[in-house]
């Protein structure tokens, strides 16, 4: 993935990664995002509403760093429009030079037009659900039971 990337956006990859607050230094970005912790973290920098950070543990485990990967493909990504396949997440778990850069740059790219979505009015699941109707109040801002009509003021 990131052999089709090339110096520029490298760098602009590695830019951006630098200006956002992660709860780890950036040493090896291969090995730094093997768990999936520092993934979620990208992404709760721009839509915090969409990452639960606690849900994803630093992990050593080959098998706990596939599953934060998963979880966060089922939970997150997938509202983002974007899915890592299960070989490119062996890859990043096994920190294959590389990899990670190729899935941030389409990360950032789903960002940017989930944003946009956003902004027009698209959205998510969230923004298409009908609105809970809105209770009606009394003169003393009680709500009035729905069985019975609302009194008039006389």
């Amino acid at each position: 993935m990131a052999n089709d990337l090339s110096d520029e956006q490298l760098r602009a990859i590695y830019a951006w990664i630098d200006a956002i607050p992660l709860s780890r230094p950036k040493k090896n970005m291969a090995r730094d995002f093997s768990d999936g912790v520092m993934l979620a973290e990208v992404v709760a920098a721009y839509f915090p509403q969409l990452v639960e950070v606690h849900n994803y543990p630093a992990a050593n485990n080959i098998r706990q760093k596939v599953y934060n990967h998963e979880t966060l493909n089922t939970k997150v990504l997938k509202k983002l429009g974007f899915s890592i396949p299960r070989e490119t997440i062996e890859d990043i778990v096994n920190a294959k030079p590389g990899v990670i850069e190729g899935v941030l740059n389409t990360l950032q790219i789903k960002m940017a037009k989930y944003r946009e979505r956003k902004a027009s009015g698209g959205g998510d699941d969230q923004s298409q659900r009908e609105a809970p109707p809105q209770k009606q109040l009394n003169k003393d801002n009680y709500a009035v039971p729905e069985s019975q009509p609302p009194r008039r003021e006389q």
